[in-house]
């Protein structure tokens, strides 16, 4: 998943909890446009990052880079 990807999820993940973009990025102390340029070019820091996915409810983790683990994970390691 690509950075642009990884902020629209945080994105999304706040709409579907009735947090708007602007109170997102207020309650990480950042400006609402930092927030919409980063959707294009992700320049942010990695403590804001963290701080957005928790205000999201979200958190970050990172996972062994297995293609066999990334299959069990997608549920496709045995397709139907």
């Amino acid at each position: 998943m690509s950075s642009i990807e990884l902020i629209n999820e945080i994105i999304a993940a706040a709409k579907a909890n009735n947090i708007s973009q602007g109170e997102l990025a207020a309650r990480a102390g950042i400006r609402q446009e930092t927030l919409s340029r980063a959707k294009k070019n992700p320049n942010i820091n990695l403590k804001t990052f963290e701080e957005l996915a928790r205000i999201a409810g979200l958190r970050i983790k990172l996972l062994a880079d297995d293609p066999v683990v990334e299959k069990i994970n997608d549920g496709t390691l045995f397709p139907s």
